[in-house]
């Protein structure tokens, strides 16, 4: 006779599964609450204690650690001999599902103890002994597999591909559980420690996307199996997401909730085509579109509070390839039904990571997250003059637009709205005439605005620069050799300066 060895956390469809095994002949082996719901279901069943000769120890922490029982699992049809001198059964199927320890660390103070009792031992092994052992054992660690592994049996078994997969599937199922106890023992001995000393990367596939940066690049998207490692969104509506367009969406919605007022955020290739703040959404929207209306077109719009059908209508009066947002009204889905290929998507938290990720050559380069926080008392005021309220105000926008702007950069801004943008210059100088040239574009007028730099300005030519352009106040980071000659630059033209000492480079 066959034999299954059943213990699972997750009960679900169990009663079911193992009916099913049992009508095809197979005896059924058990532990603790998993053998009582199947007795109660009318399934017999052999408890794994009567089976060991040994009772479950340490309030359950020992249940299936035995040579009766791993005996079974890990051998092979030559080991026959070996068993029957040991009076051990082969078991054929293993179904086992582990105790919950991703939801426990998940709540809220959460305990070492509470934790440490929800980490499987029993379970794990089970799983790796039966996934090692593939050729002659099927191991199930999936309720997805339940039905069609009961049908593979009801038809005769499954094949050794198939087996294969599951093994596959249980290996990635340790892998997953033991990653996450790993990653949060790390936290608890390093919660002080920005850069711990080990990291776990472990990703699973979420699905396929439309193609990576180019189209003849294949590209999927993947989420780190750790919890809270990334955030959950829904798309409402459109054509499926692209590699280009989860990475524009990022910065889109970054950039809006950077902002505690209404804010609107066009995004192009990472960069900002324009930046809004306002009373409401579409007063934010209609901002930021102003400032470079021809580069916003199949832009990625990021906003920070709900959509109403007003904004909707405003949206939809030109081309745009995606909406994200934290909310979106009913009615709002109504008017952008009438644009069927807009990706509209409600992204409900902000979760921000604290580290950022970036592949090189050369390993993993790992960074403390930028928090773009404006930091304004570390602000100097190096220039004889002095800001008023309103430049205030405006060097407070454009510094913040000025961090999520690629390197080198340069932002011109009122108090609530960008005027230009120069991003992605090798030059300072050349981002700042890109910004003018592109204020100038959309017939705006750059006198009497702010200028943000995202590094120090290695000579005065910039300063130069803006006085010529009527601008009057700037920031950035300074730090350079040549700060004095900046400073007296600022001086001679009468320009606000200040110097931020953070820099926000972007690359």
């Amino acid at each position: 006779m066959k034999r299954a060895l059943i213990t699972v956390y997750d009960k679900k469809n169990i009663v079911n599964f193992a009916g099913k095994l049992a009508k095809n002949g197979y005896e059924i082996v058990s532990t603790g609450g998993t053998a009582n719901l199947l007795q109660n279901n009318k399934i017999k069943v052999i408890n794994v204690s009567s089976l060991t000769g040994f009772d479950q120890m340490l309030n359950g922490r020992v249940k299936t650690l035995h040579p009766k029982i791993f005996g079974g699992i890990l051998a092979r049809d030559e080991d026959k001999q070996e068993l029957i001198k040991n009076q051990i059964g082969f078991f054929d199927i293993v179904i086992c599902n582990l105790y919950p320890f991703e939801q426990v660390i998940q709540k809220n103070e959460v305990t070492i103890e509470e934790a440490l009792e929800n980490i499987d031992i029993g379970g794990v092994a089970l799983l790796r002994a039966a996934a090692k052992n593939f050729p002659r054992v099927t191991v199930v660690s999936d309720i997805n597999d339940y039905n069609w592994v009961a049908d593979k049996i009801e038809s005769g078994g499954s094949t050794i591909e198939e087996r294969l997969f599951l093994a596959q599937k249980a290996f990635l199922y340790t892998s997953r559980y033991d990653s996450i106890i790993a990653d949060f023992f790390i936290r608890q001995s390093q919660k002080e420690n920005i850069l711990p000393s080990r990291i776990i990367i472990s990703l699973e596939k979420d699905k396929e996307l439309r193609y990576g940066e180019n189209a003849h690049q294949k590209a999927a998207l993947y989420r780190e199996i750790l919890p809270a490692s990334h955030t959950d969104f829904i798309q409402y509506q459109g054509k499926e997401l692209s590699f280009n367009n989860i990475i524009d969406m990022e910065s889109a919605f970054l950039i809006a909730n950077s902002f505690t007022e209404p804010a609107s955020a066009i995004i192009k290739h990472r960069n900002p085509c324009g930046v809004g703040i306002g009373n409401n959404l579409s007063e934010a929207f209609t901002r930021a579109l102003s400032t470079d209306p021809m580069s916003a077109f199949g832009g990625i719009i990021g906003l920070n509070r709900a959509v109403n059908a007003e904004l909707a209508g405003l949206i939809i009066k030109s081309f745009k390839e995606v909406v994200i947002a934290p909310e979106v009204e009913n009615d709002a889905l109504e008017v952008f039904k009438k644009k069927k290929n807009l990706r509209v998507i409600v992204r409900k938290t902000l979760n921000n990571t604290p580290l950022d990720f970036h592949k090189t050559f050369a390993g993993w380069l790992i960074q403390q997250t930028d928090d773009h926080k404006l930091y304004e008392e570390e602000w100097e005021f190096v220039s004889a003059k002095k800001p008023d309220e309103e430049q205030l105000a405006a060097l407070r926008f454009a510094w913040k637009v000025a961090g999520f702007v690629k390197s080198n950069a340069i932002v011109i801004t009122d108090s609530v709205k960008t005027i230009g943008i120069g991003a992605g210059q090798m030059s300072r100088i050349d981002a700042a005439e890109l910004a003018v040239k592109k204020a100038k574009q959309a017939g705006l007028d750059v006198s009497g605005c702010v200028m943000a730099s995202d590094g120090f300005f290695p000579f005065r030519d910039s300063i130069d620069f803006a006085a010529k352009e009527k601008i009057s106040a700037v920031i950035e980071p300074g730090g350079s050799i040549r700060d004095k000659e900046v400073i007296d630059a600022a001086c001679e033209k009468d320009i606000v300066l200040i110097f931020s000492h953070r820099r926000h480079f972007r690359h």
